[in-house]
């Protein structure tokens, strides 16, 4: 397609990008806090193979009282946006427009989450060549800073940008913004046709997908179990792993687990993730008496997802809302039968019936037939899963090749820019 990078990969080796130093900042509201966390985690794999490819980069995020150095081979700087520190809770954690319907107050801290954004973004303006900003708000606060000294701009759109493209008076605003950005990125084709409908510029738009780290997240003979799970031998595992946030969808989940039990038999629910939607679910839990089938097992770090992933006989995603997700991409290497959502890129990743079962997104009748179609014929689920790991392997591919797609592109946007 005309807006793929990756066929001009390796016919731009000798291109500016390669010839100086480049010098990129990143801009994101989102990045990993400590060791293993979660947050922003596609955004730091880029920044690290970046910087290995030659790249200076720095990293510019907000401030979080969870925060523990870490040595990287770029800088990272987080500003603060609000005081006293300790009420700083707008970002991180299930996102901010979940933080925001969690505690409606938090709205409050957005005006100075973008005005500190803003400031630290401009002071180091004269020390980059490009601004690369990830998310909406990323973007916007690196258009303005276009303004006073035209930096050039890449912006990252993302799984949850698309719930902006369905407010009416919002949008067309935030598109003739990005359509001055000298490039927008975004991770498959179905959300990049969604932007050209919805007005962005098709010569804008340039398609990157993540990598993933394959010596990782690859199928191991020896499965762990921790013991506080009490998991028969017998019993199917399910698995479900993302941010404990209402567009998850972990709810529908639940709704139908009791259909499944009664049809097919004892299974373990097994929730991997974090968030403040926590509370609900486990009243949801209680409510339906499934203590003993399900387990949320809380936040667990970059390093022990393989291991989970090699545990479950069955990976669910019923997301309502979601761009091309990561864990998506690793369940597949680790040759997992996968059921999930039609929503965002998935459909363009996962074909029914082919490498995963696909049903529509808040339906837990539909989610529960799916289930138990996988749990009765062991069959379906090798196919299904034989195919996932073959489409893995044949579409993606690792951190390192990912990033030498964005390299190309910040050579490109320089080149232009000196050309104009």
């Amino acid at each position: 397609m005309l807006y793929s990078l990756e066929k001009n990969v390796n016919e731009r080796e000798n291109s500016m990008a390669d010839q100086t130093d480049l010098k990129v900042t990143v801009l994101t509201t989102s990045f990993p806090r400590f060791k293993g966390d979660n947050a922003g985690r596609f955004v730091c794999k880029f920044a690290n193979e970046l910087s290995l490819l030659g790249v200076i980069i720095k990293v510019i995020a907000p401030h979080d009282s969870k925060i523990v150095p870490a040595h990287y081979p770029f800088i990272v700087k987080h500003f603060r946006y609000f005081f006293p520190e300790s009420m700083q809770s707008l970002v991180y954690g299930a996102g901010i427009a979940s933080r925001i319907k969690n505690n409606i107050f938090r709205i409050f801290q957005f005006p100075f989450l973008m005005f500190s954004f803003f400031l630290a973004a401009r002071k180091n303006s004269g020390e980059t060549h490009i601004f690369h900003s990830y998310w909406t708000f990323a973007g916007l606060v690196a258009m303005a800073v276009k303004m006073f000294n035209s930096t050039p701009v890449v912006i990252n759109l993302w799984g949850s940008d698309i719930l902006f493209l369905k407010v009416p008076v919002l949008w067309p605003l935030l598109c003739r913004i990005f359509n001055k950005a000298d490039a927008i990125v975004c991770e498959s084709e179905h959300f990049a046709e969604q932007l050209i409908e919805k007005g962005i510029f098709k010569e804008r738009i340039h398609i990157c997908r993540n990598g993933i780290d394959l010596e990782k997240f690859k199928v191991e003979e020896n499965k762990f179990q921790p013991k506080e799970l009490q998991l028969p031998l017998d019993c199917p595992l399910i698995l479900a792993v993302g941010n404990l946030s209402e567009r998850k969808g972990h709810n529908y989940l639940l709704a139908a687990l009791p259909r499944i039990l009664a049809d097919y038999g004892p299974v373990k629910l097994v929730i991997v993730g974090e968030g403040e939607f926590r509370d609900s679910l486990e009243s949801n839990i209680e409510k339906r008496g499934l203590e003993k089938h399900v387990s949320l097992v809380g936040f667990q770090s970059e390093e022990n997802i393989p291991s989970w992933l090699n545990l479950a006989d069955i990976f669910v995603l019923p997301s309502l809302l979601e761009g091309t997700p990561n864990i998506l991409l690793e369940a597949m290497a680790c040759k997992l039968p996968i059921l999930t959502t039609d929503v965002g890129g998935i459909g363009s990743v996962i074909k029914d019936g082919y490498n995963g079962i696909i049903i529509p997104p808040r339906s837990e009748s539909k989610l529960a037939e799916g289930v138990i179609s996988l749990l009765q014929d062991p069959d379906l689920c090798q196919r299904l899963a034989v195919n996932a790991q073959s489409t893995l392997h044949c579409q993606y591919g690792n951190w390192k090749k990912q990033a030498s797609v964005l390299k190309t592109l910040y050579s490109q946007v320089l080149e232009k820019k000196n050309l104009s």
